[in-house]
């Protein structure tokens, strides 16, 4: 398998994991772990080797068909060399229901090596209904769903404040480009994992989620009030059974506006 053929299976392999970083999001007392002006950014690594990087953003709250929402944006991208053989540049907008934490509404434009685009997807939890639109083509695709409606973004913050549902195994539908698919996630109890920009011998308390059935993905999230997205480790399948392990690692952590009580160990994620 040529190079250029093989890193452009990693990268595909990338876009179908957004089932990442499980988290949760208001501490017992009520007060908020996260708000508007939050940003995180995670890079990626397969084999070892840096190949791009995810950021996310809670950009602000806005009203959208009558529901009060939060605007959160996303972005996944290729780096560096890579880039020369297979370019990502994935923009989302995400709005989330300030009640639920559903989302209501995806916004998608992407760059995918020579394919690019526009998907706009509707999701009526109630319904278990996703309406996609291209709106390059304008197709329309109605798309049923079994459970609640995520995508990778949507995911952080929906278990952020929603701590106690990885106390057990939890069932949802993962949105994928033109479908949806089935999950299952458990906690797997405590554990410590250190973060490289913060330091190599400091050991950081988290909490080990992991898919039930599937890949098997590993997600660390922090057992402090924050429950900060850490780590993941997706170990993918490649032809011939080869596999190969695809990390995310947390790099920067940017507190929202009025953010109060951050552990003093996440200053060295600025």
């Amino acid at each position: 398998m040529k190079m250029s053929e093989y890193l452009k299976k990693i990268l595909l392999f990338l876009l179908g994991i957004n089932i990442v970083f499980v988290s949760a999001t208001f501490a017992a007392n009520g007060n908020s772990a996260f708000s508007v002006g939050e940003k995180l950014k995670f890079k990626i690594y397969a084999a070892g080797l840096y190949v791009g990087y995810q950021t996310l953003e809670l950009e602000a709250e806005r009203k959208i068909n009558g529901v009060e929402t939060y605007v959160l944006k996303g972005l996944s991208k290729t780096a560096g060399l890579i880039s020369i053989f297979y370019k990502l540049n994935d923009k989302w907008t995400i709005y989330i229901d300030k009640n639920t934490f559903l989302p209501v509404r995806i916004e998608k434009d992407f760059v995918e090596g020579k394919s690019e685009g526009f998907y706009i997807y509707d999701i009526k939890q109630n319904e278990n209904l996703v309406i996609l639109y291209d709106e390059n083509t304008g197709e329309e695709k109605h798309i049923q769903s079994k459970n609640y409606v995520f995508d990778l973004f949507s995911m952080i913050y929906f278990f952020r404040n929603n701590p106690a549902v990885i106390n057990e195994t939890y069932t949802f539908d993962f949105l994928e480009p033109r479908s949806v698919r089935t999950v299952h996630f458990a906690d797997e109890g405590e554990t410590e994992i250190s973060i490289p920009k913060i330091s190599l011998k400091t050991l950081i308390p988290a909490r080990k989620i992991k898919q039930v059935g599937g890949l098997g993905i590993e997600i660390f999230v922090g057992a402090d009030d924050l429950k900060l997205p850490l780590k993941m480790v997706v170990p993918a399948r490649l032809p011939r059974k080869k596999k190969l392990e695809v990390v995310f690692i947390l790099n920067k952590y940017s507190p929202g506006k009025g953010q109060k009580n951050i552990p003093q160990i996440y200053n060295r994620l600025k």
